[in-house]
Formats: C-alpha cells, structure tokens, sequence
C-alpha cells in the first residue's frame, strides 16, 4: 500500500510540474529562418566523428557476433558499418578518399566475402585485415592516437 501511495504521488507530482521534458522542447521550431534552422540541424549531426561511433559500436556487436559464429548478425552489422561511414563522409567530404581507399573498396569487400562463405579461418584472417586497415586509416587522418584492438 505504501508503495501504491508513493508510486501516485510521483505521478501526480510528474504530471502537474507542467512537462518541460526536452522531448516537448520546440528548440527547433524556436530557430528564425530556414537557413538557421538547417545549421542548427546541422550542429546537432556534427560531423564524422558521430559517424565513427556509430562504427565503434558496430565494429563491437560485430566482434561479438564473430565469437559466436553469428556470421549472418557479423554480416548485418557490418554493412551497418558501411552506411555509417558514407554517411559520415557526406556530411566531412575529405574523409571520403581515406575511407575507400582504406576500407570500403578493399578489406570490407573481402571481409565480406569471407563472412558469406563461414570460413573461420579465413573470417579470422579478413577480420584482422579490417582491424589492421582502420588503424592504418586512423594514421592517414592524423588520429592514429584512436587505436581499435
């Protein structure tokens, strides 16, 4: 009873505290113009770097997956991967060269290939070249200090 008591006056506290929650925030219909509306925007996606861990998280669902022999979700998350990063570079155009070269039209494509083919060896062999080219990415962009292990 002490419970239910407690539980109704939360609510009853939540909902007469008017509901300033962010998700009733109108920030973006506050904003002037278009043209302000579309930097703002713009500010909240940033730039590759939300790309990038958005990759992070993949690339550890995807480990995860690996260990399991998972190869259809280390597949799902790794053309995941792929979205991200094109979408990182649409919004950061000087990345775009570095993540093809390094990645997309390289170890991506025979990682891949390895997954659909449930080779293990081979899966762990093309997961270590996938590791070993987004270092080396991170070395061409001058953020080699982010190391993926």
């Amino acid at each position: 009873m002490k419970s239910f008591i407690m539980f109704f006056m939360f609510v009853t506290l939540l909902f007469s505290s008017g509901n300033n929650y962010s998700t009733r925030s109108n920030w973006l219909m506050q904003v002037d113009t278009d043209d302000e509306k579309f930097r703002a925007i713009q500010n909240q996606l940033r730039g590759f770097d939300t790309a990038m861990v958005e990759v992070g998280y993949r690339y550890d669902a995807m480990k995860q997956a690996l260990k399991v022999k998972n190869y259809e979700l280390a597949i799902y998350h790794l053309e995941k991967i792929k979205v991200s990063i094109e979408n990182g570079y649409i919004r950061r155009p000087a990345r775009k060269e570095a993540s093809q070269n390094f990645f997309l039209n390289a170890s991506y494509k025979e990682f891949q290939y390895a997954l659909t083919q449930k080779n293990t060896a081979q899966i762990a062999d093309k997961f270590n070249d996938v590791r070993n080219s987004c270092n080396a990415c991170h070395a061409d962009q001058k953020v080699e200090f982010i190391v993926i292990e």
